[in-house]
């Protein structure tokens, strides 16, 4: 029996298995493998129980094969890593995103690490080497994961107050921005992997983003154990209200002081994502003079619950507001609409919102069944905003500072606590 790794990537619809590779009994050469070489059969399995996962669509509610077959896109020689080679003792079979290679699970209040639990079956036989067809590769070994490379997490024993939390570390000299990231509803718990993974964070450890930081920023992703509007009594009520603004400041403040030599303090950046965009404001709210600039994606505070008063203490922090004008979970013209003009009114200066009317993909990998590109879900908006891709104002033009257009990562990166 042979034994396999898997490679996951992080897509705009989650983690999947992109890629398994085989550890061969010999040397293969690219002319002998092809898609026909291998059966891939898997099984979405619960970690604790084995059991296959009971699985339903977000959105339909409908059932979710999660067990099958799987056809390879692409089959060639690598290396350990993966990386094609000519001639090699490892066999890399890319795999299509699609359902039964997604590697968490949830709801809209938590997620889960699932096992994608391969069995592959070689078809025909190398050359003329004595291994027959039908040897099988049934033992997981690892997994890669390269666009986490260099980003770390942080879990504390159960019972332990102090959130968990996944970090990015650059290798740089001097003081060093930090941006903290706040996860949606459904990347709370007690694994910040979710965190890292549910969504496509890796990209602000990319170098396109971290060149807008002068090369380097330190990514800060705390997880909570329940939901960021959890206030005591309900979990994603009106109230405005959180049990978790002290333990998330005590995490960020636990953070700098590890990094106190190099944390660039006029330069802390803080956003999130729905839930995270709704702690996004209110942390705003509780430590105003605090941070450099915010960026709430889709975010839950709901405007009625502000006062006047509120508003005024957070005018002067450089804010970017994303939304979706049909978001099917957070009302628009409840939350993020009229903080937005309020803030205007008020007479805050440095403040955006950019507001589609849908959303469709974007990356070229999603299209519909006529081949154009795939409409979204409409409270994504975080796809747009990791993948630096928001530069427009309410009206539609441009974001500009002096006169020249940026994008959202570009716009943060140009802020400094005053």
């Amino acid at each position: 029996m042979g034994n396999y790794r898997i490679v996951t990537t992080i897509t705009e619809m989650g983690p999947y298995v992109s890629k398994i590779i085989l550890q061969m009994p010999y040397e293969v050469c690219a002319a002998e493998v092809s898609k026909d070489s291998f059966n891939i059969y898997v099984e979405r399995r619960e970690w604790d129980t084995g059991e296959t996962v009971i699985s339903k669509d977000f959105l339909t509610q409908e059932e979710i094969c999660c067990k099958g077959y799987q056809t390879p896109r692409n089959v060639y020689p690598c290396d350990e890593a993966g990386v094609y080679k000519e001639q090699g003792s490892f066999v890399a079979l890319e795999l299509s995103e699609e359902a039964l290679g997604k590697r968490v699970e949830g709801t809209v209040l938590a997620s889960r690490y699932i096992k994608n639990a391969y069995r592959i079956t070689l078809l025909h036989t190398f050359g003329n080497d004595p291994c027959k067809a039908g040897l099988v590769f049934e033992e997981c070994t690892g997994e890669l994961c390269p666009q986490l490379d260099g980003w770390k997490t942080q879990k504390y024993p159960e019972g332990d107050s102090r959130l968990n939390y996944g970090y990015f570390v650059p290798q740089a000299e001097g003081r060093i921005p930090l941006v903290i990231w706040l996860h949606g509803a459904g990347e709370g718990g007690k694994d910040p992997n979710i965190v890292l993974t549910a969504n496509k964070i890796s990209n602000l450890s990319s170098p396109d983003i971290q060149l807008f930081f002068g090369g380097a920023a330190y990514i800060l992703a705390p997880q909570c154990p329940t939901v960021w509007m959890d206030d005591g009594v309900e979990k994603l009520g009106r109230s405005n209200q959180s049990i978790y603004v002290k333990p998330l400041k005590a995490c960020i403040d636990a953070f700098i002081k590890e990094h106190q030599a190099t944390v660039d303090m006029e330069r802390i950046y803080v956003g999130g994502m729905s839930n995270g965009g709704f702690m996004t404001i209110r942390m705003l709210l509780d430590y105003p003079d605090f941070f450099a600039a915010a960026l709430p994606a889709c975010e839950a505070f709901y405007s009625a619950n502000i006062t006047d008063e509120m508003l005024n203490s957070i005018k002067h922090i450089p804010t970017w507001f994303v939304h979706c004008k049909r978001d099917e979970l957070v009302p628009p013209r409840e939350t993020a609409l009229p903080t937005y003009f309020r803030l205007k009114e008020a007479g805050a200066e440095n403040i955006h919102f950019t507001y589609y009317e849908i959303l469709l993909d974007t990356t070229g990998r999603y299209k519909d069944e006529l081949g154009q590109p795939q409409k979204m879900f409409n409270h994504a908006v975080w796809n747009n905003v990791l993948n630096n891709e928001c530069h427009t104002e309410l009206d539609g033009t441009n974001v500009c500072v002096k006169g020249e257009p940026m994008t959202i990562w570009e716009w943060m990166a140009n802020q400094r606590k005053k």
